[in-house]
């Protein structure tokens, strides 16, 4: 399966960090779904939401060590990307019958059908990164959008 450069699916604009914590997974997905509309990824917030939670119906979203990997697949999603969330203080995050504590999510957004392919590829790729344990403790320091790339960058160039 070939690759995707995450750091060309990682949205800038949808970089959040430091923001005050969730009461869980549904403020997340309400929150996220608004971001992505606001910046003109999903045309449709509400509809983007719903796909969050029917791929919840699906599996688990939350993979332990402090992540959690929500995705929407839908039609509604203009420009397939990833949007990245740290909070302060780690919250419950209840997924598919397991619950963890979270921090950083990764929110994926992907376009209709046609992505499911592309969705895989993306998830691939950002598993390989989230299983470095230094990419992990970056995560936490980071201070801006570019130091995730930096961070990304470096873990490439190990692999």
């Amino acid at each position: 399966m070939e690759k995707v450069d995450i750091t060309e699916v990682l949205l800038p604009e949808m970089t959040i960090l430091d923001r005050e914590t969730f009461s869980g997974k549904e403020e997340v997905f309400a929150f996220m779904s608004e971001k992505f509309a606001e910046n003109g990824i999903v045309t449709d917030a509400k509809k983007f939401e719903e796909a969050l939670y029917k791929r919840e119906e699906e599996g688990p979203t939350y993979i332990g060590n402090l992540l959690a990997i929500p995705h929407g697949i839908c039609d509604e999603v203009v420009k397939p990307g990833i949007g990245f969330c740290r909070v302060n203080t780690p919250f419950i995050y209840r997924s598919h019958g397991e619950e963890g504590e979270v921090k950083y999510i990764f929110t994926l957004a992907v376009v209709g059908e046609e992505g499911k392919m592309e969705h895989l590829r993306i998830l691939a790729s950002l598993a390989g990164i989230l299983a470095h344990d230094e990419f992990l403790e970056a995560l936490s320091n980071v201070k801006s959008y570019e130091e995730i790339i930096e961070e990304i960058h470096k873990v490439e160039q190990e692999v």
